[in-house]
């Protein structure tokens, strides 16, 4: 049985750390700061052996030269890009299976808010980065709408029943905008009443369902009537496609919300 151990950093960064029942290798997703991954590491008795990397920024990459001078012989996994210390490079549609846990992992190229951003599904959990997050999704920083459209899609098409763990704790702030975009939808208000009192007490919004992503987040919506009419009455236009429908949905956010 896989365990996951939900590590908070910085001021709303989710850090992975994921190990099997019953043994003390551990692998870690998206490594943006080592000290509160050593920190979990020494709490539940884990030696490190494998770094999972979804893409370049800081926040992701952040604690990987300490933790690889801490744990020499560790593998790090990423895609091809020289901004980020991977030392085994892993492409779209492949298959890898780690010594430390009993799933292969499949690699999903993903790329829209970097160039070279992946995801990495195992059976039913999809670790994304920052590429889909509950109610929302990444900016655009070196990728096209297209990209990102295309992304989203091929997450779209994992089985419902997936688990999407983000990186950040973004959800309320998104649902705001949601709400924005899609108003008379039910399950959003549901939403926010829930996401409000798990925040509330403390706890995490994040992993969230890709079933209940797909009733409430905007970004995965495109191809729903009422969220064409919507973006085309927001800006007056006609809108053909289902990625031209997401391409104004992300500029809503861009220049009206954030």
């Amino acid at each position: 049985l896989m365990n996951i151990i939900q590590i908070p950093a910085f001021s709303d960064n989710y850090l992975w750390l994921l190990h099997e029942s019953n043994h003390r290798d551990a692998v870690v997703v998206d490594p943006g700061d080592h000290t509160p991954i050593l920190k979990a590491l020494k709490e539940n008795n884990l030696n490190l052996t494998d770094i999972l990397i979804t893409h370049h920024h800081n926040d992701h990459i952040g604690g990987i030269l300490e933790l690889k001078s801490l744990f020499p012989n560790i593998n790090i996994y990423g895609p091809s890009d020289p901004r980020i210390p991977a030392n085994i490079i892993v492409n779209d549609g492949e298959s890898v299976k780690l010594n430390s846990l009993n799933e292969s992992f499949q690699v999903i190229d993903v790329k829209g808010h970097t160039n070279s951003h992946i995801a990495y599904y195992f059976k039913d959990k999809l670790f994304c980065g920052d590429t889909l997050f509950s109610c929302g999704c990444g900016r655009l920083f070196e990728g096209s709408y297209i990209d990102m459209h295309k992304a989203l899609s091929k997450i779209k098409q994992l089985p419902k029943e997936t688990m999407i763990y983000c990186a950040h704790e973004y959800t309320l702030d998104n649902i705001g905008f949601a709400k924005l975009v899609d108003p008379g939808n039910k399950d959003l208000l549901n939403m926010e009443i829930k996401v409000k009192k798990i925040i509330g007490e403390g706890g995490y919004s994040v992993p969230s369902k890709l079933e209940n992503e797909l009733k409430i987040n905007p970004f995965l919506r495109f191809d729903k009537q009422s969220i064409k009419q919507s973006v085309q009455n927001h800006f007056n236009l006609e809108i053909k496609s289902e990625a031209e429908i997401f391409k104004y949905i992300r500029e809503w956010k861009d220049k009206e919300y954030d």
